[in-house]
């Protein structure tokens, strides 16, 4: 395979949310769904530092499992999605697949809850991009965190 020589950039919110407009726009699946069941807005999106984004959601009753806390694969899409988000505005001109996912659920969503997704490009290495996330509320609990690796073409 050949090295790709594509610098990640300081992607700020006005990027991020103008991809994940794109992004949300062409969605019809899955990702979509959920997009909308927590009433993601694209404007919403703001840097939390240099280079670090978040991305607010709320938990809304079609997020929820049986227990009545979000669902854990819907959190995993959301960390999913804006990761992905956050990357695609840093280099709109590449497409990305997943290498790995990696989430740790620390403690139950509620409904009703206001939280974001916080996002970081970590590095790069040839044509893999290396990221993490957290999902948490205003106060700064932290409900889950993880890492994102995937690989640019």
């Amino acid at each position: 395979m050949q090295a790709m020589h594509i610098l990640l950039s300081r992607v700020g919110a006005k990027e991020a949310a103008a991809a994940a407009a794109k992004f949300q726009g062409a969605t019809e699946g899955y990702s979509g769904i959920v997009l909308r069941t927590v009433e993601f807005k694209p404007e919403s999106i703001y840097e939390v530092s240099d280079g670090t984004l978040a991305f607010p959601w709320r938990s809304k009753q079609g997020s929820l499992n049986a227990f009545g806390t979000v669902h854990g694969g819907a959190l995993s899409t959301l960390a999913d999605v804006f990761t992905r988000i956050h990357l695609k505005a840093a280099v709109p001109q590449l497409n990305a697949a997943t290498i790995s996912f990696e989430i740790s659920f620390l403690s139950p969503v509620f409904e009703e809850k206001e939280c974001v997704c916080v996002t970081r490009l970590v590095g790069k290495r040839d044509s893999t991009v290396f990221t993490d996330f957290s999902l948490e509320d205003g106060n700064g609990s932290i409900y889950a965190r993880g890492t994102h690796t995937l690989s640019l073409s």
